[in-house]
């Protein structure tokens, strides 16, 4: 009688997408978008013009995007306000490989009149 004993982990049936094993390493999605390619981005509103520019972006605790922090108003870093933008207002399209556009329904009026963000939390700005 032989008996055979499997030593490697099972895979699991319900592994998120792009971990196939649940290892904790993640594949390379086709549609990953990069923080770091979001941060600094200008926003610009339906008519073409600059409105503010990704500052910073605020995670909930699970990891999710919870908000852009937007530099509004200031020249060359003064007088510069932050305000956080819900990502659901911002549209995110790719002009081509390397152009990314962020628009969303708004004016400078309206941004400069946003409740002002302050870096209060445990990972504020330093």
């Amino acid at each position: 009688m032989f008996i055979f004993l499997s030593v490697g982990p099972a895979l699991p049936q319900n592994a998120p997408p792009g971990n196939p094993t649940n290892t904790g390493f993640m594949a390379q999605q086709p549609n990953d978008r990069l923080a770091s390619r979001l941060v600094g981005l200008n926003i610009q509103n339906t008519g073409d013009e600059n409105i503010g520019e990704i500052h910073d972006i605020v995670l909930t605790d699970a990891g999710a995007i919870k908000a852009y922090i937007v530099s509004v108003g200031g020249f060359l870093g003064m007088g510069t306000r932050y305000v956080a933008i819900d990502p659901k207002a911002v549209t995110l399209t790719r002009q081509d490989e390397k152009t990314k556009k962020a628009t969303m329904n708004a004016n400078k009026d309206q941004l400069r009149a946003a409740p002002e963000y302050k870096y209060e939390s445990e990972w504020r700005k330093r």
